[in-house]
């Protein structure tokens, strides 16, 4: 690669005779210019890293809504919660794991670029169209978790009583 780099430069078997060879032969990191023949226009989706930041603050947020409810929970002398919250508390907490690490990729490497024969329309909403269900099933999340936890918190227990609300 290193070699083709420097016959692109203008050289031949490694003689620094331009100053882009000799960049390249000083193990320069400099980001190669796109070539003339492109002009394609860079998404507008490309630099966003903002909206995936978001995101993984969400599934940060209920991660730590699930861990607390799991907390509370299994403390000794609790009241076992219902088969369905255990079940929707396991399935909230691997949703919001993979959604999180999927987050922080996409917010550190940035979503995959278009195809070249895709409509660069379409590549933006495909990919503003899988930010937004992945929010919205996090806000969903989210209100369920916050919903528990408030029932938990106002649960009182008196002698006798029915212990589920």
């Amino acid at each position: 690669l290193a070699q083709e780099q420097l016959a692109r430069a203008g050289t031949h078997r490694g003689s620094a005779s331009s100053p882009q060879a000799a960049e390249l032969m000083a193990g320069s990191t400099r980001v190669r210019e796109p070539t003339k023949g492109s002009n394609r226009p860079v998404p507008l989706s490309a630099g966003m890293k903002w909206p995936w930041c978001i995101l993984a603050g969400m599934s940060a947020l209920n991660l730590a809504l699930a861990a607390y409810l799991f907390v509370v929970w299994t403390s000794p002398g609790a009241v076992v919660p219902a088969p369905d919250q255990q079940v929707g508390i396991l399935a909230f907490t691997g949703s919001a794991t993979v959604t999180m690490i999927a987050a922080l990729l996409l917010a550190f490497f940035g979503p995959p670029a278009p195809r070249r024969t895709q409509n660069l329309r379409i590549y933006v909403w495909k990919v503003w169209g899988f930010l937004l269900v992945l929010a919205t099933m996090q806000l969903t999340m989210q209100i369920q978790l916050w919903r528990w936890k408030f029932i938990e918190d106002h649960r009182v227990l008196v002698p006798g009583a029915h212990p589920e609300l």
